[in-house]
This record gives structure tokens, C-alpha cells and sequence, in this order.
């Protein structure tokens, strides 16, 4: 009997019910890793890392050690990437026969027998990158992480990426912070001409583009019009084709299932893995979708003439291309994978439906449409553009039209425009109305996950397989929030990154170095460079780095510290605000050396409250389900109540809203009596709507700004 190992029991399900004489055991993920208690890099010796088997891991490994004596033959088909040959690397180490490397790019029959008929042998080049970039994170985070909780506080930690992805959403909102927004005007005629009516928009004034920052110019510019005389000076109509879209990767795949369906990027990637794994159908267990972590938009001969069947039986011969679409992948993509597709187009999402979660049948959907659509014809718009003038004004319209849909036989098609009419140049046109509109500038949008994974990919930051547990982290270390989908940085976030932009911003924590070294790992896996050598060169000059940033320590502390005009009641000293697990709080500076200690409470967390219990102070904390406030004289007092926003539940009439925070931490604003079920999930503020008059309006965010919005009218105040 022959064995095949895998990393997952849903993987090895489905290989099963294709192989019913193979014995298939999963190794729950890896099974070694560099130890947590010490760096685990021989730094004086070539930077070996002492890789060790993980807790919990032992007893599979003695299961598989002994599956493999038994065996016949031995596969490790563990994943197609880099992390999924360091498995099978290390799986090999433990194994007392020479074991074969299989890999499965679709877990589906042909799949399962294409990658036994073509065994090899582990990838050490794909090891020996995986190895590199394992070693260089935990010499970041090892290195780097003692000085943070030397300079700020115990547990703070830095990534070679994380820090990265937490410099881009710092640097963002001090771009909004720091923007001034302007006033401007916008002008749109309404047209009519004798063949019909349109719209254009006023783009140039005497020549140049039109900039109208002030009242008084937009006045001007209504009385000049008013009775303007107007003519076609430009009138182009064209037939235009628009290609096809790729089909999805890693990153447009998480772009898409965040914005068409609200996914985290993290869960997007786990219900992909279960189509790619393996779902259960009438037929059996088969896998959906082939591999879903890659930067390739190839398609396998096999696939491309698959779809291009379906595509002329199910739409017929205008559908079909002359030959198949190819799409090139960006520069360093790994052409061995393909794109994310279907691996069988012939199982269109309507016809497995009923066996699919909704999630994953919407995925699955949108999979399959993009899959399908990237090998169908162009659509061809009939694309209108006009330009009309009159003295030193020139307004400009466009209309854009599906003539012939293409590919929009099964994506979503544009909406329609209203059409421009055809017209010939010096005709003349008359303006029969003229709006104008006052509008403000806007700041650059925060980040969502979407388009920070979008700019992930575009500055070259991680590889697909870390998008998403790079944002995790950081949410994981509450440095960012999410906050209506938007990723902003906390206030420990801020100061972390200022210390780390500071001090290795120009070396390490830039956008730059993140890329290239991704661009050496790429280099490492193709046999291109010596990866020891490469990391030797690289700690060289990090820890003349280190060394330095070491030295100016009690420099960065005094940089970051904000003093206080309290004095420390034991030694004098003026209190300064520290970082604690739960936030700010007051210490004296002089501790240890010069005294023995003493900390309260930040001003902040002070209410102007008493204990109704002790007469001590009122203060804020945090718990499990969020700020509470509690007696400063905890543990004598044991004393505590809900924190209200002050803004009675217009439900009941009797309670007051007040907060709290949810399993998956979210902050909502349930109401204060328990008989009452009224929720607000945006905070309430006691301020009355200028508008309508409604007693409280609640504070939301979007992804320029903040602003507070009346529930009743929908009024807004920025």
C-alpha cells in the first residue's frame, strides 16, 4: 500500500475518495519550527536555524514514521508553495525512507493521478527561500522587538512586513490629518441639440483646465453663459473594444470577495481553501478550485480548451476568440501555478448549489464568472465624444454604450449611459440649463484590507501567501483597528511606528528594502543566489544598525515620553505617561535606580465622578467586553458600572446608552436596561440635530474622515 501525506484532513478526505487503496495521513500543518523560547539561529555558524518538531505535533509525526515502514511507496504532496516544501522538507528528515514529492495543483481525479505519474524530489532551492525569509523575520522581530519594550513597553513586537503595512496606514492618516481641504466649483450643461439632448461638463476656461476656487468666479461664470451662443467644435464616434478581465489570483481574488461581498481578506482565504481541498458533491468529495495562493494569470492548455468548448456551446461561435486570451503576469511571478480557476468548467456554480455553503457558493460564483469571462470575446462599446464652445468656455461629454457584450455575457454589465446624439462640427447647440455645485476637497482615503493588499502587491510587499496574516497581525496587536471596514492606526500603533520609522526607517522598516528582499527570495528559489551568503551580508549591516539604535535608547524613551506637571509623592520626580497592556498611565521615571516606584492613573482615565460605594475616585478600565468604569481603590473596593455615553434610548425612555464590546471586539451601544433590546453599533453623542431637531445624532466614519449623522433626517455634520 502506498502513503500520501498532506498538510490538511480535508485534502487527505479527497484524495481518499479517489485513491481508495492508499493510505492518506494529514500533518495538520507544519510540524517543525524555530523554538519560542530562544532565537534558534546559530548567528557565529552560518545562520543554521535549530528547527525543532512542534508542541503537539510529536505524536502525528511517530504516526507517520511508522504509516511510512509499512509502506510501499511514500508521497509527500504537501502544498505547491514554498511553505508547503519546507513541510516536506522536514517530513523527509523524519522519515526513515526516501520519500517521493508529488504535487497536486487540483484536487480532482486527473489532478491526484497527473501529480503520482510525476514524482520528484524536494525543492531545496524553494527550502533553502522559505528558510531565508523565515531567518530574517526572526532576526527582525527578535532584534527589534527588545528595543520596543525597552523604549515603550514589555510584549510590542516588529515584523519585516507588519512594520511596513503598519508605516503605509500611519503615514496615511497623518495625510488626512494634516489635509486642508479647499472650496471649488463644478459646472455641467444640459444641451440640446436637433438630433437631442446631453450633457457636458466645463472643463476649460480660456484655453486652460478650468479652476474656479471662489464665489465670485462662479458667478462670473453664470453671467457669461447665460445667454452664450454655443458650437460643436469636436465630435468623435468610435467603436471600441474592451479585453476581457484575467482571471483572479491571489490578490484580486481577496480584492473582490472584500468588496463585492464584505469578506475579511482572512476569510476569503479560508473558504478558498475549502473549495480547493475539497467539497462534498453527489459524486463524491472533489476539489472546486485548483491552488489559490498565486501571482500567475497562466492557464493550463488543458483549461483553455475546456472553457473555449463550453464557451461555444453555451454562447456561441461570436463568444469565442480566435485563439485563447493570455494575460502576462507581473515581473517575479511564479508561472508554475496557475490562476485561480475552476477545475472543471462543466460544473457551473447553479448546478452544485444546493451542496455549497452561500459563502461558498458566492465565491465559487465569482471564481467560475471570472474564470469563463477571461476567455470570451471583447465587448465592443459605441463610445460618443463631444467638445461644444462658446467664447472662453469649451465643455466636454462623453457617452460609453455596450454595442456588443462580450465578456459581459456573464460578468455584471456597465450601466447605461444616456447616449450622446450624433452631430457634425459647427453645429450649433443651445444650452438649456446650467447647474453648479460648490465641493471640497477631499484627503487620500484611509485603507481598507482590499486596497492595502492592492498596495501590497503593487510596491511589492510579501507575496501572496502573506497578505492577509500581515494585516492579522497587526489587528492581532491592536496597532491598527478596523473600524467600518478602514484600517486605522491606534494610538500604541503611532508610537511604535515612530520609534521604528526613527531609528530603521531608511534601512529596514521602508517599503523599498521590503521589496527587494522579496525579489532575493525569488532569486534564492531559482538557484540564483547563495542564501547564507545573502543573509550574512544582510546581518552585517543590521547589526551596526542595531547597535547604534541600542545606544540611544534613553534618547528614544525621553523623545516619546510626555512629562506631566504631577509629582511623584516618594521621590518628587515629575510623573511621565507610560504604555502598560491596557493603555496609558502615570509612572515615576525615577524607578528603579532613584525610587521605588509609584504609578496612577492617566488623566484620561480620571472621571469627574465619585465612588458611590467609597467616596474613592472613579476611573476607567478595560475588561473582556470593554471600558468599564471601576473605584481607583480596586481591590479594597470592588466597586464598578457600565460606561454611558450620556444619551437617553429614545425605545424605553429609561435607559441610557452605553458600551460595550462584542466576542469578535467590536464596540456597540446596547441600551442600559436589560428588558430593553435597543442596539446601536455607532456611537450615540449628545448632540442635537440641527436639522430636525432629533436629541442625538451618532459619530461614523468613512474612509476620508469622521463626521456625526442624524439617525432621523440623515443630516451630516463634518
Amino acid at each position: 500500500m502506498d502513503l500520501i501525506i498532506v498538510e490538511s484532513p480535508a485534502k487527505a478526505r479527497t484524495i481518499t475518495n479517489y485513491l481508495k487503496k492508499t493510505k492518506v495521513m494529514a500533518t495538520m500543518g507544519h510540524i517543525k519550527d524555530l523554538p519560542k523560547s530562544k532565537m534558534g539561529i546559530d548567528i557565529d555558524n552560518g545562520f543554521d536555524p535549530d528547527y525543532k518538531i512542534i508542541k503537539g505535533k510529536g505524536k502525528i509525526v511517530k504516526e507517520i514514521v511508522k504509516a511510512s515502514k509499512k509502506s510501499d511507496r511514500v508521497f509527500i504532496a504537501t502544498d505547491p508553495d514554498r511553505e508547503g516544501e519546507a513541510i516536506a522538507y522536514h517530513l523527509q528528515e523524519e522519515l526513515p525512507v526516501a520519500p517521493k514529492r508529488v504535487m497536486f495543483y487540483e484536487m480532482t481525479k486527473n489532478g491526484i493521478n497527473k501529480g503520482i505519474s510525476e514524482p520528484g524530489d524536494v525543492d531545496m532551492n524553494k527550502v533553502f527561500s522559505q528558510r531565508t525569509r523565515r531567518i530574517l523575520d526572526r532576526l527582525v522581530g527578535y532584534k527589534i522587538s527588545p528595543l520596543l519594550w525597552k523604549a515603550i513597553r514589555m510584549g510590542l513586537s516588529a515584523g519585516r512586513v507588519q512594520s511596513v503595512v503598519l508605516r503605509l496606514i500611519c503615514e496615511r492618516e497623518e495625510e488626512i490629518d494634516n489635509f486642508v481641504s479647499e472650496d471649488y466649483w463644478v459646472f455641467k450643461g444640459f444641451f440640446i441639440h436637433p438630433n437631442g439632448e446631453f450633457e457636458a461638463n466645463l472643463e476649460k476656461i480660456d484655453g486652460k483646465k478650468a479652476k474656479i476656487s471662489n464665489k465670485k468666479d462662479a458667478e462670473k461664470i453664470k453671467k457669461d453663459l447665460k445667454n452664450a451662443d454655443f458650437t460643436v467644435k469636436e465630435f468623435k464616434k468610435d467603436d471600441v473594444k474592451q479585453s476581457a478581465f484575467p482571471p483572479l489570483i491571489t490578490s484580486t481574488l481577496q480584492r473582490a470577495g472584500s468588496n463585492n461581498f464584505g469578506f475579511p481578506i482572512k476569510k476569503t482565504m479560508y473558504i478558498a481553501q475549502r473549495l480547493y481541498e475539497g467539497i462534498a458533491l453527489s459524486g463524491g468529495t472533489t476539489g472546486l478550485i485548483t491552488y489559490m495562493r498565486t501571482d500567475s494569470f497562466r492557464l493550463s492548455k488543458d483549461a483553455e480548451e475546456s472553457m473555449r468548448k463550453f464557451i461555444k456551446d453555451n454562447y456561441g461561435n461570436d463568444y469565442l476568440p480566435g485563439k485563447p486570451n493570455v494575460y502576462k503576469s507581473k515581473k517575479g511571478a511564479q508561472e508554475a501555478h496557475e490562476a485561480i480557476r475552476p477545475t472543471d468548467i462543466n460544473i457551473t456554480p447553479e448546478s452544485i448549489k444546493e451542496h455549497l455553503k452561500s459563502e461558498e457558493y458566492k465565491l465559487y460564483k465569482l471564481i467560475w464568472e471570472r474564470a469563463i469571462a477571461s476567455q470570451i470575446e471583447c465587448a465592443v462599446f459605441d463610445s460618443r465624444k463631444v467638445v461644444v464652445e462658446t467664447s472662453s468656455y469649451e465643455f466636454r461629454g462623453s457617452s460609453r454604450n455596450l454595442k456588443f457584450d462580450g465578456f459581459y455575457k456573464v460578468l455584471a454589465p456597465p450601466k447605461e449611459q444616456n447616449i450622446i446624439p450624433l452631430m457634425e462640427l459647427n453645429d450649433p447647440v443651445e444650452l438649456k440649463k446650467l447647474d453648479d455645485e460648490k465641493k471640497t476637497t477631499e484627503p487620500p482615503a484611509r485603507y481598507s484590507e482590499a486596497t492595502m493588499v492592492r498596495e501590497m502587491e503593487k510596491l511589492g510587499i510579501g507575496r501572496p501567501s502573506t497578505y492577509s496574516p500581515t494585516i492579522s497581525t497587526l489587528l492581532v496587536r491592536t496597532y491598527i483597528k478596523k473600524i467600518k471596514n478602514f484600517l486605522v492606526p491606534q494610538e500604541i500603533g503611532k508610537i511604535v511606528n515612530k520609534v521604528l520609522v526613527s531609528n530603521f526607517g531608511s534601512t529596514i522598516i521602508n517599503c523599498d528594502f521590503t521589496s527587494s528582499m522579496e525579489e532575493t527570495l525569488d532569486k534564492i528559489e531559482g538557484g540564483k543566489e547563495d542564501w547564507k551568503k545573502f543573509i550574512e551580508e544582510f546581518y552585517n549591516s543590521f547589526k551596526s544598525t542595531l547597535d547604534a539604535v541600542e545606544k540611544k535608547i534613553p534618547e528614544i524613551r525621553d523623545s516619546i515620553s510626555e512629562k506631566t506637571d504631577k509629582k511623584c509623592p516618594k521621590c518628587g520626580k515629575n510623573l511621565i505617561v507610560k504604555w502598560g497592556r491596557y493603555g496609558k498611565f502615570l509612572a515615576c521615571p525615577g524607578y528603579p535606580e532613584d525610587c521605588e516606584g509609584y504609578t496612577e492613573p492617566h488623566s484620561d482615565d480620571i472621571l469627574d465622578e465619585v465612588c458611590p460605594k467609597c467616596g474613592g475616585k472613579a476611573i476607567l478600565r478595560q475588561g473582556r467586553f470593554g471600558r468599564f468604569k471601576a473605584c481607583a481603590n480596586y481591590p479594597d473596593c470592588d466597586w464598578s458600572a457600565a460606561v454611558s455615553t450620556g444619551v437617553k434610548c429614545p425605545k424605553c425612555g429609561k435607559g441610557e446608552f452605553i458600551e460595550r464590546k462584542s466576542k469578535k471586539g467590536r464596540i456597540f451601544y446596547p441600551c442600559s436596561l436589560d428588558e430593553c433590546d435597543n442596539v446601536l453599533w455607532d456611537k450615540p453623542v449628545p448632540e442635537e440635530c440641527p436639522k430636525c431637531g432629533a436629541p442625538f445624532m451618532v459619530e461614523k466614519m468613512n474612509a476620508r474622515q469622521n463626521y456625526i449623522y442624524c439617525l432621523k433626517c440623515k443630516h451630516k455634520e463634518m
